[in-house]
């Protein structure tokens, strides 16, 4: 999972966690990793802020998946919006040859230019969170991209559209905020995009800077959209109580090692904690998601569920998660290393627990080793000797 994973993770709640008469739409898992893959490929051939140093081996392998993901999203949904599949057809030919000449300008806006045909391509299946806000993740990134190379016009233009874009979504947000506690920053999220426009707008030199807080800020909004209402104890589906297998639901068991009982997914349909390439290698179940090895940093890949909370939870042998700087996802749970990838570097971790941080059950799961104590959720710090984050 990426740092903004982030996200990432736009699809349907089930209608009693929402109290709605309908569930949103479902966003399929091939395009989801168009979007992931997409904002990995912006993140290696850009390079992190502030030195900007483009990772091209690991560009290359990133571009390979998202060929991979958007070639079969394309055969499984023939129907998508004939303009941005175009567009994105278009930046994946200009990803290819501009990450083989390693020009790190072309490279960059044309992985950009992913993230920017995706929100009218979610859109066509209708999925909870307004497009406004799924175009304001990549026109944030678009900023960075235009102040670095010193483009002040398209500069004034990003921050327009984001202004615009801000104001059509604002009232959907306000009123979703006080419906949700799961989601950690929600109650101050609209001053902090309104701080960090404002400060774009006075002072352009700010606006790489403000690029950076505002794809943070974003992500906690995209959140806010998958978050169940609060209060919400469903009669049915994920989260509801339960004590026998035949209480859930089809495709769900009973876990009564959370909470007594809680009405969970399938593992037969998750596979978390496995290797994998793309979220087809995760199983099923709509919350999958691969944390790849070259756009992600996880070696081997590492299967999760995203997001997670007291109503979607993890199935049995998964808990409910955060690192560092991430959102909250379903990793496998131990007891000791032995229980982990051991050869490819994962340990059995110390976890916070406590919503909106992480709602297990358990407070270990594997994960890499810490370096720093930012590595571990406050308020743990690292053990740089062993990498264990601890009270």
């Amino acid at each position: 999972m990426n740092r903004r994973a982030l996200p990432l993770a736009l699809f349907a709640l089930c209608a009693a966690c929402q109290g709605a008469t309908s569930a949103p739409g479902v966003v399929p898992a091939d395009l989801r990793d168009v979007e992931r893959t997409g904002e990995g490929l912006v993140s290696t051939t850009f390079g992190p802020y502030p030195g900007r140093t483009p990772a091209w081996d690991r560009a290359g392998m990133v571009l390979s998946i998202l060929k991979t993901v958007w070639t079969r999203a394309k055969t499984a949904n023939p129907g998508l919006p004939a303009a941005p599949t175009s567009q994105l057809d278009a930046a994946v030919l200009e990803l290819s040859a501009a990450i083989v000449g390693k020009n790190q300008r072309r490279a960059a806006y044309a992985a950009n230019a992913v993230g920017l045909a995706v929100p009218d391509i979610f859109d066509s299946f209708h999925p909870d969170a307004p497009k406004q806000i799924v175009r304001m993740d990549a026109v944030y990134r678009q900023l960075g991209l235009d102040a670095h190379f010193g483009d002040t016009q398209a500069v004034a233009s990003d921050l327009t559209s984001l202004e615009g874009d801000w104001a059509a979504a604002r009232d959907a947000v306000h009123t979703r905020v006080p419906t949700c506690h799961r989601v950690g920053g929600t109650a101050t999220v609209e001053g902090e995009i309104d701080a960090s426009l404002k400060n774009t707008r006075m002072t352009q030199s700010m606006a790489e800077v403000e690029s950076e807080n505002g794809a943070l800020e974003i992500d906690t909004l995209e959140l806010l959209f998958d978050c169940p209402a609060d209060g919400v104890v469903p009669s049915t589906g994920l989260g509801k109580r339960c004590h026998a297998q035949g209480e859930c639901d089809p495709g769900q068991v009973c876990d009564t090692n959370n909470a007594g009982g809680t009405c969970a997914p399938d593992p037969a349909h998750a596979a978390i904690g496995t290797p994998c390439s793309s979220t087809v290698d995760c199983g099923t179940d709509p919350r999958s998601a691969c944390n790849n090895a070259s756009g992600d940093g996880y070696p081997g890949g590492y299967c999760t569920m995203e997001p997670c909370n007291d109503v979607q939870v993890c199935p049995p042998g998964a808990t409910c998660v955060a690192l560092g700087g991430e959102t909250t996802a379903c990793f496998q749970t131990c007891k000791n290393d032995a229980d982990c990838r051991g050869a490819e570097g994962y340990v059995c971790q110390l976890f916070v627990t406590a919503p909106p941080t992480g709602f297990g059950p358990s407070d270990h799961a594997c994960a890499f080793p810490c370096k720093r104590d930012s590595d571990c959720k406050q308020p743990l710090s690292c053990d740089v000797a062993n990498g264990k984050c601890r009270p």
